[in-house]
């Protein structure tokens, strides 16, 4: 996988088939305006803009959409040529998703209330003919909770005890859709963390902000 930058937007190279672009924007872009901000990727792109995104609710609710369009839900997946999927992350983490049986591609945004919730049993997709891409968000050097974490079966094996407690975001996509079936070596990690990984990302935790990364996908 190799990560490419180009007028502040970067794409994800080498995972995907060529007509399926995916990438996320710099903090040039300020993710307030969807809809504008995904205009100005889609030029740099030449492509139309068709755009489908998200009233995110920090949900385990998954949309399956043919039209441009808001829908509330974290988790926007379509089979539909041209429509240009987008969601909002300021430490939540974006995962990115192909499957190359159906041709079905969409993202998910994954934050703790959704993991507990169970939005990656929610996938109508076939794990083992799939590609995951984890994107940029907090991860287990930064993702800070507390102690009630415990108390969720599902999230506890994924803390990380360092005299605060720390949950594990990507290790849980990967282990919930590996157990599933997909293939160990199709789980990608961007590795960039929007709270250390330093200022080109936006942060709630750090700056609460109000902007945020877009993370898209478009197959033609």
């Amino acid at each position: 996988m190799r990560i490419v930058e180009s007028e502040d937007i970067f794409f994800i190279k080498d995972v995907f088939p060529g007509n399926i672009t995916a990438g996320f924007t710099k903090n040039s872009f300020k993710g307030v305006d969807v809809t504008a901000d995904m205009r100005r990727v889609l030029e740099n792109l030449n492509l139309a803009p068709q755009i489908a995104y998200l009233n995110q609710l920090h949900s385990s609710s998954i949309r399956y959409v043919n039209e441009r369009g808001v829908y509330d839900g974290d988790g926007i997946f379509t089979n539909k040529y041209g429509l240009v999927l987008a969601i909002k992350t300021a430490d939540c983490l974006p995962l990115f998703f192909w499957d190359e049986v159906s041709g079905r591609v969409g993202l998910i945004h994954l934050g703790w209330r959704g993991a507990k919730g169970g939005i990656l049993n929610n996938l109508a997709l076939n794990p083992v003919s799939s590609v995951v891409v984890a994107g940029v968000g907090l991860r287990k050097c930064c993702f800070c909770v507390g102690e009630e974490f415990l108390s969720y079966p599902v999230l506890a094996s994924y803390l990380v005890d360092d005299k605060l407690l720390y949950f594990n975001p990507v290790a849980f996509a990967k282990d919930n859709l590996v157990t599933r079936g997909l293939k160990d070596d199709r789980f990608y990690d961007i590795n960039i963390c929007t709270l250390c990984g330093g200022q080109s990302f936006f942060s709630y935790r750090r700056d609460k902000t109000k902007n945020r990364t877009l993370s898209f996908i478009i197959k033609t």
